[in-house]
């Protein structure tokens, strides 16, 4: 991490006072402080100087948000104009604290709820033109061969610690099953959702890169996922990460979102055999936790047994549906 004084004298700020870590937060690294005035967020990033564009790509749609007139949390700039500080090879950003309160996931009142829905219909409204260049493309591609593979690779490393715990025994025989499922499942042609319209979207909305005040969201933070998808995705990427598939809360985003903007009923199923086939092959927890020692990232493991996403929508679609 960035000397305390040198970031000081970058952004020309006053001494700080005391500083703490947030509980979230599983890629960069960020560390909150607090000065004689002021509370910041000082965002480590984890990129190789060849990647610079990279935090540009993230900064820029920030920018673009703003100054449309939705609260995007924009990085404090240098003296010089510039959002971005290099330091002995590493990046950093600084950034206001943001107005209002967070919510923990599974806390979320149906109010809270309504008003990430609306917010998100108004950010895809913003986004729709902005320039797909400048922003990461998404990957709907996967190899079976490939995530068997990584299967494998991640039991190894398993069954090689020196002890095991419950939940890595648990990890262990999800992986298991994991591996039947997609041996003996059909598999999804992803042509149908890749027909689908796209434009740039936030990446990541979920409750912990949000804010809330006043029965509205106060600002949204950390775009380094934004990409190019289908509206869609990241309405049922919300659904599933945040509102955990909760009836009443999925009916209430989903409600509050088309309010704002039209989402036909086929895009959204479409989009969830597309994503449910896409988690499936999705290990990146697993490979956080067993194969780079991020244990920041355990939470995400859950306990019980694997349960494919298409189960779990085919529960949830009635309620979404039924006027």
């Amino acid at each position: 991490m960035l000397n305390l004084s040198a970031l000081c004298r970058a952004w020309n700020l006053p001494p700080v006072l005391s500083t703490w870590t947030p509980e979230t937060g599983t890629i960069h690294q960020t560390l909150l402080f607090k000065t004689a005035t002021k509370s910041y967020a000082l965002r480590a990033y984890r990129y190789t100087p060849s990647e610079r564009g990279r935090i540009e790509n993230e900064h820029a749609p920030i920018a673009y948000v703003q100054a449309r007139g939705l609260p995007a949390l924009a990085p404090l700039p240098l003296p010089d104009g510039t959002t971005i500080l290099e330091q002995d090879g590493h990046f950093y950003a600084l950034f206001p604290f943001a107005p209002g309160y967070q919510t923990l996931r599974g806390h979320l009142t149906l109010g809270e709820v309504r008003a990430m829905g609306s917010f998100l219909g108004h950010l895809h409204q913003i986004l729709r033109d902005y320039p797909h260049e400048q922003v990461s493309q998404s990957q709907f591609t996967f190899d079976l061969e490939t995530t068997l593979m990584t299967i494998d690779t991640i039991e190894k490393a398993i069954r090689s610690l020196p002890s095991t715990s419950d939940e890595d025994e648990q990890a262990l025989a999800r992986l298991v099953e994991r591996r039947l499922w997609l041996i003996t499942a059909s598999p999804v042609n992803m042509g149908k959702f890749l027909a689908l319209g796209q434009q740039v979207i936030h990446g990541d909305y979920q409750e912990t890169n949000l804010f809330f005040e006043n029965g509205q969201v106060s600002a949204v933070i950390d775009w380094d996922k934004a990409c190019v998808a289908p509206r869609a995705w990241e309405v049922l990427r919300t659904l599933h990460y945040a509102l955990r598939l909760e009836k009443a809360a999925c009916r209430a985003f989903l409600d509050a979102y088309r309010r704002v903007l039209p989402l036909p009923s086929t895009d959204l199923e479409i989009t969830a055999e597309a994503y449910g086939w896409m988690q499936a092959h999705n290990l990146w927890h697993y490979k956080a936790v067993y194969l780079e020692d991020n244990q920041r990232v355990r939470a995400f493991l859950g306990p019980g047994p694997f349960i494919p996403f298409a189960q779990k929508w085919a529960i949830l679609r009635d309620a979404l549906y039924d006027n």
